[in-house]
């Protein structure tokens, strides 16, 4: 989020309460995305980015790239049933 802070700032917006005026986002949320405890809806990252513009990763991501990197559990895939369960039916 630091990149979000250093765009607050550059526009005159100095604590939490000016950010959340600006961008139409609740004070609560922003303290818990700075604090990790919650992932940005695209909801909120819209209006942070229409507050201050730049990429939507680098406003709350301190390193996009490495929130790219980050792996998404995905569902194993199940093997196909052999012939021999397929006819058992």
């Amino acid at each position: 989020m630091a990149t979000l802070w250093k765009r607050a700032k550059a526009l005159g917006d100095e604590n939490v309460a000016d950010v959340a005026e600006r961008a139409g986002v609740s004070e609560s949320t922003l303290y818990r995305l700075a604090a990790g405890r919650i992932e940005p809806s695209l909801t909120t990252l819209w209006a942070l980015r229409g507050a201050y513009g730049g990429r939507l990763d680098s406003l709350v991501y301190d390193d996009p790239q490495a929130a790219r990197r980050t792996s998404v559990p995905r569902q194993r895939a199940r093997p196909a049933p052999s012939q021999r369960q397929r006819n058992t039916s």
